[in-house]
């Protein structure tokens, strides 16, 4: 094994209910749903539902793509340090919108998995080194993890001893490194070379990640300006232009990637 030297905010139930707060929702295609009104106005166009009032609203559909059908101005279940995530290809057209990332013990490459949401089932028919806890530093498991947190990356597949590694050469590609099992305390400096910050592009800096977020991870291990970047066929630390998250976690980048946790 390679070895590098030297470490929920609850799920909304399907029933929504509203009290008197706009709200307007994407409506998928072919997913079907109840909506009973209770003194509401309501009003379709085209893919846009608009509610004003109260209402019960059902939905009959996977909980996963129901929340990533949401407008990315509406606001997801939040990413909490110690959740189980996926990280998907940020392209939104051709091949690579089905590709996930998936690390084993001497690379990380795009690797697929069907659709472009990981329902319920997906978390136990799709790789397994495709999974990854994400945790905090400095934060207990369960609080949110904010964008511009410093964070690390432990393997599903492997178990949390293996974390993602980038190493320092633009040349050597990123993979899970046996390392420590637990990052607390002094450890996430000792092991600083297992760490990353992740931005997102829909939160401002201090707020939390949401569920669906476009993100990007920053490796300043490397130097300051390295980025979790995809480069001919395998993952590296490598420069993003502008060193921004603005140009970095967006869609369609080599560095972006869309954020699922289990539900």
């Amino acid at each position: 094994e390679k070895r590098v030297p030297n470490k929920n905010e609850a799920l909304p139930p399907r029933d929504l209910s509203t009290n008197m707060k706009p709200l307007t929702v994407a409506v998928l295609f072919a997913l079907v749903f109840a909506l009973g009104v209770n003194s509401a106005s309501v009003s379709l166009s085209s893919s846009q539902l608009t509610l004003n009032g109260n209402a019960h609203i059902q939905f009959y559909g996977p909980r996963e793509a129901i929340w990533a059908g949401l407008s990315n101005g509406h606001r997801y279940p939040i990413i909490n340090s110690g959740d189980r995530i996926a990280l998907r290809s940020a392209y939104t057209s051709g091949s690579y919108v089905n590709y996930w990332m998936r690390c084993k013990s001497s690379y990380c490459r795009w690797y697929t998995c069907p659709g472009q949401v990981m329902t319920s089932s997906a978390w136990s028919s799709c790789s397994s080194y495709m999974f990854y806890y994400i945790h905090a530093m400095g934060k207990m498991n369960g609080q949110p993890i904010n964008s511009g947190d410093v964070v690390s990356l432990s393997s599903y597949g492997y178990g949390s001893r293996y974390r993602l590694y980038c190493g320092t050469s633009t040349s050597t590609k990123c993979y899970m490194a046996s390392t420590v099992s637990s990052l607390t305390g002094n450890n996430w400096f000792y092991y600083n070379y297992v760490t990353f910050q992740i931005f997102s592009k829909y939160a401002t800096d201090g707020t939390p990640v949401q569920y669906g977020d476009v993100v990007a991870f920053k490796y300043p291990y490397a130097y300051n300006s390295a980025w979790l970047y995809y480069y001919s066929r395998y993952f590296y630390p490598r420069s993003c232009s502008s060193n921004s998250k603005s140009s970095c976690a967006t869609e369609n980048r080599t560095t972006g990637f869309k954020i699922f946790k289990k539900l």
